[in-house]
């Protein structure tokens, strides 16, 4: 087992974990970053980014998410393909192990691994996931061009899914559990504008059928009753869940597992900070997401810095 040794070890490459390996590297602090699957997150299933400021035009997902890895490797960045399975407190700071099993020791640590998407609460979930349940639109709109698909979810992933499926598919259904979409107005107007897009509030999944892939969704209505919808494909958007099971039993969570944590993204532990979609929220986007890493960064570069002067201004016995 391989051991080293950094200053800020950030784990997760999203929006939060890629800002805050900018801003610990321009404090001349070196963060390493350990990402188990890609660099920029769960971003990179978003096909397209209109709202983050300084691109007037918009710009493509996977092209913002690399623009902020390279910005942060300019400045001593190094980001570590491996997934940390455990973490655990130190007389120096914090231990990390990983799936690759590497040992590494740091001052201070930045939990950025974000939330995923809740999975699709019928039985035959896993029989058809990759048959027609997916949740990735800009993954798998393509195969299914000129067809008609369901949207499950009622937030702003819901509608944006929608809009990508829309391009494409001959007519995509939005199934919600609510009685309107909680997503932003001018998206949801974008939305119910296109002549293929069928909103079906108040109901909710209660099978998927079909013969070795998806034929049928059958919605649950909260009227009463029952609706079926012949789909060659359901894409999931719904709630998200959070990934910070490295921290349980280390710090507060909600009723949700969102990590309890204020503005200063401290988690209670000194040195342990919680930035971006881990950390409980009124709102999740790509530029909280960076907020919170900056300020991430800020307190463990001063976390870091300040006991490292401690150790060298005690006197030797």
């Amino acid at each position: 087992m391989t051991e080293r040794t950094t200053d800020i070890l950030i784990i997760g490459a999203g929006p939060a974990g890629l800002a805050a390996a900018l801003y610990a590297s321009r404090s001349l602090v070196k963060p390493i970053v350990l990402e188990r699957v890609s660099v920029g997150g769960l971003v990179l299933s978003t096909e397209w980014i209109d709202n983050y400021p300084g691109f007037p035009d918009g710009i493509a997902a996977p092209e913002l998410m690399e623009r902020m890895r390279q910005q942060a490797e300019r400045f001593g960045a190094e980001f570590v393909s491996d997934e940390a399975l455990t973490l655990d407190r130190t007389e120096t700071g914090f231990r990390v192990t990983t799936a690759g099993d590497v040992v590494y020791q740091a001052g201070s640590v930045i939990i950025t691994t974000g939330a995923m998407p809740r999975v699709l609460p019928v039985k035959e979930e896993s029989k058809y996931r990759g048959r027609g349940i997916s949740y990735c639109a800009t993954c798998d709109a393509a195969f299914f061009k000129g067809k008609p698909v369901a949207v499950v979810g009622d937030g702003g992933s819901a509608v944006e899914e929608a809009l990508v499926l829309a391009r494409g598919c001959s007519k995509v259904t939005v199934v919600h559990p609510l009685d309107s979409l909680q997503a932003e107005p001018i998206l949801v107007e974008q939305l119910r504008s296109l002549p293929n897009v069928e909103l079906v509030s108040g109901a909710a999944p209660a099978a998927v059928e079909g013969e070795g892939k998806v034929e049928r969704l059958r919605l649950r209505l909260a009227a009463g009753g029952e609706r079926t919808l012949e789909v060659s494909a359901v894409f999931v958007a719904m709630e998200f869940v959070p990934t910070g099971d490295l921290l349980k039993g280390l710090v507060e969570v909600d009723a949700q597992g969102y990590v309890v944590a204020p503005e200063s993204t401290e988690t209670g532990i000194p040195g342990l900070y919680a930035a971006g979609d881990v950390r409980r929220k009124s709102l999740r986007q790509i530029v909280t997401a960076v907020a919170d890493g900056a300020v991430a960064a800020q307190k463990a570069g001063t976390y870091v810095r300040t006991r490292k002067r401690k150790v060298s201004d005690t006197p030797e016995n």
